[in-house]
């Protein structure tokens, strides 16, 4: 392979990596049983104003569903009740989760192309040996280094302010303060400070962990010069 093509190949991949592993993480992070799995940590603060924890779980789950960019979307919020029968979410609420399922949509799509894009490059990188080629390996390489520096430097920004992290996150995505709530509204209530804090850590040990693996994986290959040989066609 010409070497302008290789390094054009390895850049590609490169830029790809990235954006699948936090693709990849935030699926993980999005399915509806999430909250109660942080409900359930020693020392996680119930809530004040006196949901018990399967109420709450069962409403966080149905916020997680809701923001789905398949399925009844917020519909289920605006049918969701508190125990005493009066409406969970409020209208500001409900308008909120409609942009969060919209920001949802728009990672999604992102992340989808991203892995098409990856594959595609990939599989153009692949060699008779039946593996991703030098090209391949390189920029699966360089994309497990990137993805290490850049959340790494994230990591380091949420460690030494984790509010101006959030709340300048929340002020590239959202208008105004549509996102800020007293501490009485449900989804301060079913996701305080705490389940941010978490869930970010969290974010960050599945993205670690991935690119760690994608490293020490791309170095393995590429000195074997092969990757994971694929079925053979019968004879």
């Amino acid at each position: 392979m010409p070497g302008n093509q290789h390094g054009r190949l390895s850049l590609l991949v490169a830029v790809f990596v990235p954006l699948v592993i936090l693709g990849n993480s935030l699926v993980i992070l999005l399915v509806p049983w999430m909250p109660d799995l942080q409900y359930a940590l020693p020392g996680f603060p119930p809530d004040e104003f006196g949901l018990e924890r399967a109420e709450r779980a069962d409403l966080a789950e149905t916020g997680v569903r809701s923001i789905w960019p398949v399925g009844r979307g917020t519909d289920l919020l605006s049918e969701a009740r508190l125990p005493d029968g009066g409406e969970a979410f409020r209208e500001s609420e409900i308008s909120h989760m409609d942009d969060v399922r919209a920001l949802v949509r728009g990672v999604l799509i992102a992340w989808l192309v991203a892995v098409a894009g990856l594959v595609a490059t990939l599989a153009r990188s692949w060699n008779r040996a039946g593996g991703p080629g030098r090209a391949g390996w390189t920029g699966l390489r360089w994309g497990g280094m990137a993805t290490l520096a850049l959340f790494g430097a994230v990591g380091l920004l949420m460690l030494v302010g984790f509010d101006a992290a959030f709340d300048g996150f929340h002020g590239i995505f959202f208008e105004g303060d549509s996102w800020k709530f007293d501490d009485d509204f449900t989804l301060r209530r079913l996701y305080p400070d705490a389940f941010w804090g978490i869930a970010a850590a969290w974010l960050l040990i599945l993205v670690v962990a991935q690119a760690l693996g994608l490293l020490l994986w791309s170095r393995a290959g590429g000195r074997g010069g092969t990757g994971p040989q694929p079925p053979q066609a019968s004879q």
